[in-house]
């Protein structure tokens, strides 16, 4: 008599159907993360400058502002490609074996400056947008926000 407790064997189906679940499920998760970062990663620069009105504006009159800002999106893009091409341009200043400072001084006041018109632009389409809605609907901004409670 044998003491032999029978095995069960595992099927082969059963185990490339659960590797592939794993994979499909690994790829959905890194599509949906990479979609989700790209979109944030768009709005969050423009977002910044909307969040101190979210909270003092009715809904209805801070998606007014706010579709003004969607309006100038595409100008905000243009002058993100060219912070790029400024940044990309200072590693490769920075990169040389002997670097100078004065080329990479200059170029960061090249930064600056397209960061300076990007966010008076942005800021000014804002105010355009807030100056277009009735008085009682601004009456709130003199408010100080909860941002300046902490």
């Amino acid at each position: 008599m044998s003491d032999r407790v029978p095995r069960r064997r595992v099927s082969w189906l059963f185990v490339a159907l659960a590797a592939s679940l794993v994979a499909n499920a690994f790829f959905i998760g890194a599509f949906a993360t990479d979609v989700l970062r790209f979109s944030y990663a768009t709005k969050r620069p423009v977002s910044f400058e909307l969040r101190w009105l979210e909270e003092r504006l009715a809904p209805e009159d801070f998606a007014v502002v706010e579709g003004a800002v969607e309006g100038s999106r595409p100008a905000a893009i243009a002058h993100f490609e060219q912070l790029r091409a400024l940044r990309n341009e200072l590693g490769v200043l920075a990169a040389v074996p002997e670097p100078d400072r004065a080329a990479i001084d200059a170029k960061l006041g090249e930064i600056r400056e397209e960061q300076r018109i990007m966010v008076g632009r942005l800021q000014g389409t804002i105010v355009d947008a807030l100056l277009g809605l009735p008085a009682a609907a601004r009456a709130p901004l003199a408010t100080p926000g909860p941002e300046t409670d902490r």
